[in-house]
């Protein structure tokens, strides 16, 4: 006891002091960097790689709060943004490891770099490089000074900022920097770019100045909306930087080449990641201008821009008056690169935009496409974007069908726009409208007064589908598309080159983003009143007029009548226009007062609450019966709290709608009468029913497929443990064989119990491969009749070697109730008691383990059988007892370890048990031993008498030898499929791939050819597909092809028939399983053929005696011709195939005399009549399959002289 408190103390100590030392004034963090595509390759000196090799990590420092995007550890365990991405390319460049610690401040950080803690730190500038110890490498991000302030304040230059509030970050500036550039300012310094940001939002400061990466990313993400950046802050920046020690030189050399090595486009996604995006992103740096260009920018901050103010959705202006579109979004790029600070002038049409830029009167066109005529007296920058022309005409119209059709018809085209020339010089039979903008001529076209008007695509399919629905777009003009540019008078040079700076810095991603925006989510351009005022205006004369002819000729009543009729046409055209647009708004739109009577409400509003025009006007939430008082008291409460915030209100909640629930999002938008008084709310919903549906049904999904592969992942590990039982077996008993033979002994008996176990290991692997059981997550059982006694024996002798290895005593006791047959699974019931004594002998180093089987007959034909496994091993403690039958536990004692498993073995044991509707019990004691009882209801069946049991029938011979190809490319199957053919009585020859099994395979050589199915250089199917190629070719009789394969799936034997082989054999095959396979085989080769032996292939044989005539019996002479004989006969023989199959008999006739000169040397008097049969036959003019047959006989004599001469120059050399 007394050791065991003093061992308890000294692990306190330990682990108290083990937490002292861990307490650090830096936090851990995991660099999250995003991978990218482009490898990254530094050259190093040796010097600077073992320096890196010795280092292997690098320490990183970052510093709280966030600096987003460039430090972002909002997770609180995670560094990511641009620091982290840069760091990761780095250590993948390096292959070193990247540590991250995160420190409370600068100051601290600084201390840690210089007393060694780290080894650089991040996001450093001239704040970090202004201490002597400290050096920076080379920028590894821009940094570009901006101004950033409140929407609507103009900021032109620097001076501007003298006497204001800066707001500023801590380390952002060095105070030599603050005090040069900053003077004459009240400086406010805040910890983060948020934080100052904030001040400026809200009033507690009048500017910000800092980067404008991190500025705009964090206006862009939707926090501090009303701010824009204003101008450059008057000085460069030096850049982010990574700060390390100014002692380190091995460190700064090599992360300067590492940034050196960055690739551009590595740079550039990187920054693109994390780019704010939007169209009204800043550049990281400013234009270069001229002098003569600077000095314009500086007399003319801010220039007129004109605009066509009906040129949706290129320009136009929204009902608040503001000017929107793409020229918008351009411009605003523009003057966020020049500081410009354009003055924006609607026009109703292209010639009064021109008139206004040659009177002086304006600087710049927002939209113009260039021509000659404007080219003269214009300068265009470079086109920011293309727009195709159309026509469009009446829906109920159907004459147009090519540009030919405009002939005579009246066609309304802008004035002074580039169609009207394009029309008069390519259409001149149409008569054209000029029109003033682009909304006067498709409301004479719906009108009738003109046939068709020509329009931008973009714009017209913006009109038309929200003011014309009756018109249509008909087809395109044959011109290229119109190109838009800004435009500048000649006289003002200076200005043109500013803006094409500007525009040629915008990057394409920016501009094809602006176009698609625009494209794909237009807003309304602008206000009744803008859109109709030429319309208006006219119209008004025309009223004014009407009304002094009434007051003069009063006689004339019926022109007042008929003005009376025409106003409430118009009138009764727009209600329905504007009922047209709130009904065509498909989810529940209503406009309440102030008391909350409804005063209108669209059709999705009357579908939803099942009510009707007649009776919905003036009703309150709270007196509608198809929403409870609860629910009502809740939207009524949300109208209440839009009123009094003078604001949007919006929430999601969950609602009965006649009598169904939905999950619906809610919102109220309070309005304004005539008079800006608070004249009630305008509500509405979403019905989020389905999407939530939808979502929760998604959710589902996933859990039961991450269940499924739980399952299947259970499944691997459980079959995997199964393996391994049978395969132990196996292993052990033929090592205990293979030495008992060293020792000059023999028995049979290990080689029957791993042939038995080899057979479990097989019906296992079948089990594997069922993909059925691993979708379903379970196994299946396969009841057959079995004898209880003949199953516990078998296993007992398999783990008897096992148990005398160890010394120990296994023990089988069964009782005669239990010897009996049954019905049961016996590879499951095998597989359970293996484990269990497989764990026994595993946990017992000395003693016995006892097996004791007994049962007792229960209702009749049913039998309760007890089966239990006892051990004198080590025990089990029953709080280890509780986890053993979870996957993958094992008792965590160290004493154990040794003991190997994967945990899984009482789990199998537990779930095939419970499948065979049993139980598994245990109980152990630690030190005395355990008990391990299953318990399980079988169906016992009747004994068959004796007669019934067939011995093993000998292994007989085919009913006639047959002639087999075998082709395998892994030797040991290979032998292994020779020697079982050759045991049961057939020829065979082998070929250990595809190519080699086409030159041995001749048609009627070989009755049967087993061929691999995957091999290298020729896999089997297109070794079978060949052989039948060429049996069809040669009208030979096909021999029998048999696939050989381990991948035992049902589908392999449909691949093996569809590649033109007879069937598939799976490994491993039994000689039983082959001979009756083979005996189906029918013979096709002669009956007196013989294997091509060593002494058969030399029939021919080399004779030597004139060569050594012709060199005087030199041996070294007569060597040296084998091998030019034999070199020159490989490459012949080679060329005898190719000329057969280009038809050229005589080259072939040629070749053939050449090998017949060839044999004559060595007298290979067979080899020279063949050379001589194939010679005559191609001057004979033979058929294609008679030549064929005769060059085949050739290149197989051709074989056996080059077996025979490379004999003899084995002979020579020895």
């Amino acid at each position: 006891m007394y050791r065991f408190r003093l061992l308890v103390s000294v692990l306190l100590f330990l682990c108290c002091g083990w937490g002292v030392a861990e307490q650090h004034d830096w936090t851990a963090m995991n660099l999250l960097a995003r991978s990218t595509d482009e490898p990254v390759k530094v050259k190093l000196n040796d010097s600077d790689w073992q320096w890196l090799r010795d280092k292997r990590t690098l320490r990183l420092g970052v510093t709280a709060p966030d600096y987003a995007p460039f430090d972002i550890m909002a997770s609180g365990t995670d560094l990511e943004g641009i620091t982290a991405d840069f760091a990761g390319v780095i250590a993948d460049a390096l292959n070193v490891h990247i540590e991250v610690r995160r420190y409370a401040n600068r100051t601290t950080a600084l201390k840690a770099l210089e007393q060694g803690d780290i080894d650089m730190l991040s996001r450093s500038t001239r704040y970090e490089a202004m201490r002597p110890e400290v050096t920076l490498t080379q920028p590894y991000f821009s940094n570009q000074p901006v101004v950033i302030g409140p929407e609507g304040v103009r900021l032109e230059s620097a001076a501007q900022l003298v006497g204001k509030r800066i707001a500023v970050v801590s380390d952002y500036f060095s105070v030599d920097e603050r005090d040069k550039y900053l003077s004459g300012t009240t400086i406010q310094s805040y910890q983060s770019v948020r934080r100052a940001l904030e001040a400026v939002a809200f009033g507690q400061a009048d500017f910000y100045v800092g980067d404008a990466f991190s500025a705009q990313y964090l206006i862009s993400q939707g926090y501090l909306a009303n701010l824009k950046p204003l101008n450059f802050a008057g000085f460069d920046g030096l850049g982010f930087s990574f700060a390390v020690i100014s002692s380190g030189h091995e460190l700064l050399d090599i992360l300067n080449h590492t940034l050196a090595a960055i690739p551009r486009q590595t740079k550039s996604a990187i920054q693109r990641r994390w780019s704010p995006g939007g169209a009204f992103s800043i550049v990281n740096q400013r234009l270069i201008l001229t002098p003569r260009e600077q000095r314009w920018l500086d007399l003319h901050p801010r220039p007129v821009v004109v605009v066509d103010q009906a040129l949706a959705p290129v320009s136009f202006f929204d009902a608040q008056g503001q000017f929107r579109g793409i020229a918008a979004d351009v411009l605003d790029l523009v003057q966020s690169r020049t500081g410009l600070d354009f003055e924006v002038r609607p026009q109703p049409s292209v010639t009064a935009m021109l008139e206004q830029v040659k009177t002086g009167k304006a600087d710049i066109i927002s939209a113009l496409t260039p021509t000659a005529q404007r080219e003269e007296w214009l300068g265009f920058t470079r086109p920011y974007m293309t727009a195709s022309f159309v026509v469009v005409v009446s829906g109920k119209s159907d004459w147009l069908h090519s540009l030919g059709d405009l002939d005579g018809r009246r066609v309304a085209v802008p004035k002074g726009s580039v169609i009207a020339d394009f029309m008069r010089m390519h259409h001149p039979q149409a008569k054209l409208v000029e029109v003033e903008n682009n909304v006067d001529d498709l409301s004479m076209i719906s009108e009738g007064k003109v046939d068709a008007g020509i329009h931008l695509l973009s714009s017209a399919n913006y009109l038309i589908s929200r003011y014309y629905p009756e018109l249509r777009v008909a087809l395109a003009l044959d011109r290229e598309p119109g190109q838009f540019s800004l435009a500048v008078s000649q006289t003002d040079p200076e200005l043109l080159g500013i803006l094409n700076k500007a525009i040629l810095a915008i990057s394409p991603e920016d501009m094809s983003n602006i176009v698609t925006r625009w494209s794909a989510s237009m807003e309304k351009p602008d206000s009744i009143w803008q859109g109709y005022r030429t319309q208006f205006i006219q119209f008004a004369w025309a009223a004014t007029l009407l009304l002094l002819l009434l007051l003069l000729w009063n006689w004339r009543l019926w022109l007042k009548v008929r003005h009376r009729q025409d106003s409430e046409r118009e009138l009764n055209y727009r209600l329905a226009f504007k009922r047209a647009l709130i009904d065509g708004i498909p989810q529940p739109v209503a406009v309440r007062d102030r008391e909350g009577r409804l005063v209108t409400c669209n059709i999705g509003f009357l579908t939803e609450t099942g009510m009707s025009h007649d009776t919905v006007g003036g009703t309150r939430v709270a007196d509608c019966s198809w929403l409870d008082a609860r629910d009502a008291a809740t939207l009524q409460l949300i109208h209440q709290q839009a009123m009094e915030q003078d604001g949007k209100v919006a929430s999601d909640l969950m609602l009965q709608i006649c009598g169904n629930v939905r999950e619906i999002h809610y919102w109220a938008t309070p309005y304004r009468g005539p008079g800006g008084e608070l004249s009630g709310v305008v509500t509405g919903w979403i019905d989020v029913t389905e999407r939530e549906r939808l979502h929760h049904q998604l959710e589902a999904a996933k859990e039961q497929a991450e269940e499924a592969n739980r399952a299947k992942s259970t499944f691997l590990a459980t079959m995997s443990h199964e393996i391994r039982t049978p395969m132990n077996a196996v292993i052990g008993m033929l090592e205990l064989a293979l030495t008992r033979a060293d020792q000059g002994h023999w028995e049979r008996e290990p080689v029957e119990v791993a042939y038995d176990s080899a057979h479990s290991l097989l019906t296992l692997i079948g089990d594997i491969l069922d993909v059925a059981k691993i979708e379903s997550g379970r196994l299946t059982l396969l009841p057959e009749r079995a004898h209880l006694r003949e199953l516990v024996e078998s296993v007992a002798r398999v783990f008897d070697g096992l148990a005398r290895q160890k010394a120990l005593e296994l023990r089988l006791e069964i009782e005669a109730d239990a010897a009996c047959d049954v019905l049961i699974d016996p590879l499951r019931f095998k597989q359970i008691l293996s484990n269990l004594v497989s764990n026994a002998i595993k946990f017992t180093d000395i003693g016995h383990v006892r097996i004791h089987v007994s049962g007792e007959r229960v209702a009749g034909e049913r039998l309760s059988l007890e089966v239990s496994v006892k051990d004198s091993g080590i025990g089990i403690s029953e709080e280890d007892q509780r986890q053993l039958f979870e996957p993958f536990s094992q008792v965590a004692r160290s004493s154990h370890a040794s003991r190997g498993g994967t945990g899984l073995g009482l789990t199998i044991c537990r779930k095939l048990a419970e499948m065979m509707g049993g139980t598994v019990r245990m109980e152990s004691r630690p030190g005395v031993g355990t008990t391990v009882t299953v318990r399980l209801l079988l169906q016992t069946l009747e004994s068959l008498p004796e007669g019934d049991v067939r011995p093993a029938p000998d292994v007989p011979r085919s009913v006639h030898s047959l002639k087999v190809l075998v082709v395998d490319d892994h030797a040991a199957n290979r032998m292994l499929l020779t020697q079982q053919l050759e045991h049961l009585g057939h020829r065979v020859e082998v070929a250990s791939d595809g190519s080699l099994a086409l030159q041995v395979w001749h048609p009627g050589d070989f009755d049967l050819v087993i061929t691999d199915c995957n091999m290298p250089v020729l896999n089997g199917y297109g070794l079978a597909r060949r052989i039948r190629e060429l049996e069809a070719e040669m009208e030979a009789e096909p021999c029998v092809i048999f696939g050989f394969t381990a991948n035992a799936q049902p589908d392999e034997v449909e691949n093996c028939r569809r590649a033109g082989m007879d069937d598939c054999l799976f490994k491993p095959i039994g000689l039983d399983n082959l001979r009756v396979r083979l005996e189906t085989v029918p013979k096709i080769t002669a009956a007196d053929d013989r294997p091509r032996d060593a002494q058969s292939k030399r029939a021919d044989g080399v004779d030597l005696k004139s060569l050594r005539e012709m060199t005087g019996g030199d041996p070294g002479l007569i060597r040296r011709l084998l091998e030019e004989l034999h070199s020159s006969n490989r490459l012949d023989i080679d060329q005898v195939r190719p000329l057969w199959e280009a038809g050229d008999w005589k080259q072939l006739a040629d070749l053939a005399h050449r090998m017949k000169g060839a044999a004559r040397l060595v007298n290979a008097g067979a080899l020279q009549e063949l050379c001589g049969q194939l010679e005559g036959g191609c001057k004979d003019g033979l058929s294609s399959k008679e030549v064929l047959n005769r060059a085949l006989a050739v290149e197989q004599a051709m074989a056996l002289l080059q077996d025979e001469l490379l004999a003899q120059l084995r002979t020579l050399v020895a």
